[in-house]
């Protein structure tokens, strides 16, 4: 994007004063125009700071994402409200069919209410922040002096909020994923825990039994563990309604399937297995999702919370209460919405410094509905 093009964009959309202050740029009087905006009124300069953040500014923020492997997870925008209603339609089941009356049966009841939509959940998890830079006059003279100084300032900027944003967004999607491990195994009726280690021990003579401190250097383990995989990948493609907290029959197509792993772990497996042994592309579900580790706000965590309330839980073999290694899921079960992004500025005359904000809330939660399997090394 050329300074013209920024310079021109900010004007067409100016207020009257402003087009009457600041002429039309091209690629031989930009300085001119700098020079207009930075010694015209304060307003003037306001307008233009304002207009260069929230218009060229955001269209950057949106068009170009940066470092976040979770992104997918994010679902759009949430115009209104703040909670997120999660609507499950009950599979059908069959009933007698009666040709006819016979004598002493009672015909079938044409009129019998049998509701489509069998349960509705509501539930919100809201994370909001606030990310701040400071732009000097000086920087704004300088972005003047080139025909990209402009694009390059704002575009820094815009990149060091957008690096603060998804970090947080990635420890936050962890986190609702620990979250909904962390209420199922509350749940006496969820049976989807995988305890990689008591069924290993229990094909193997008590002697060569292992334990979490020595189990992935074994690979014999790691190739019990990748068959684990493989079968429930299989498994959870047919209807089962103890997988969900919800209690309702539901399933996950395979290329719906998606696996997320520490990455300690997949190097393990990795490493130490032969690709027979291990191939993920034989898993053909949708992808792997490599995390560097379990982040938690904890599973009663409600409202809104900040990113400082995103905890590391502990990386594996720690001796944490849930020694995860992965968790097999629909990414439909993650539901992520963006309800406030809002650009602003202030002006600080002692300093002659601009101060820009970006405010977010997002919506973060995961659905009841939804099929998944969590292998742990317990």
């Amino acid at each position: 994007m050329s300074i013209v093009t920024v310079l021109n964009a900010i004007r067409s959309t100016a207020t009257n004063a402003y087009q009457d202050a600041v002429p039309l740029a091209t690629m031989e009087n930009f300085v001119h125009v700098g020079e207009s905006v930075l010694n015209g009124p304060e307003v003037i300069r306001n307008e233009f700071l304002n207009a260069l953040v929230n218009k060229i500014g955001l269209q950057l923020f949106n068009e170009k994402e940066f470092g976040n492997p979770l992104l997918f997870l994010k679902k759009g925008q949430l115009e209104y409200g703040q909670t997120i209603e999660d609507i499950f339609v009950e599979m059908a089941k069959a009933h007698n069919y009666i040709t006819g009356t016979r004598e002493g049966e009672e015909p079938p009841d044409q009129y019998a209410i049998n509701k489509a939509i069998a349960d509705t959940a509501f539930y919100s998890v809201i994370l909001g922040r606030q990310y701040w830079k400071t732009i000097h006059e000086q920087d704004l003279k300088r972005a003047f002096l080139s025909q990209d100084g402009l694009g390059r300032l704002i575009a820094a900027i815009m990149l060091a909020i957008k690096n603060g944003e998804n970090y947080d967004d990635y420890r936050m999607a962890i986190a609702i994923m620990a979250r909904q491990i962390e209420e199922s195994k509350k749940n006496p009726k969820w049976k989807g825990e995988v305890k990689l280690l008591t069924l290993y021990n229990a094909t193997v003579d008590e002697a060569d039994a292992l334990t979490v401190d020595n189990c992935l250097e074994s690979k014999d383990f790691l190739r019990f563990m990748s068959n684990q995989f493989k079968k429930w990948s299989n498994r959870i493609t047919k209807p089962r309604s103890d997988l969900n907290n919800a209690g309702v029959t539901n399933w996950i197509p395979k290329e719906s399937q998606r696996i997320m792993m520490l990455g300690d772990i997949q190097a393990d497996i990795d490493t130490n297995l032969m690709a027979w042994a291990y191939n993920s592309d034989r898993l053909a579900i949708g992808a792997i999702d490599e995390i560097d580790a379990w982040y938690s706000i904890g599973a009663d965590s409600t409202g809104t919370v900040s990113p400082d309330d995103i905890k590391v839980k502990g990386d594996i073999g720690l001796g944490g209460e849930y020694p995860v290694v992965a968790t097999l899921y629909d990414a439909d079960m993650i539901k992520i919405y963006n309800k406030t992004q809002k650009m602003s500025q202030a002006y600080n005359a002692r300093g002659h410094y601009y101060n820009i904000f970006s405010t977010f809330e997002d919506i973060f939660a995961a659905s009841p509905f939804h099929n998944f399997v969590v292998f742990s090394l317990t």
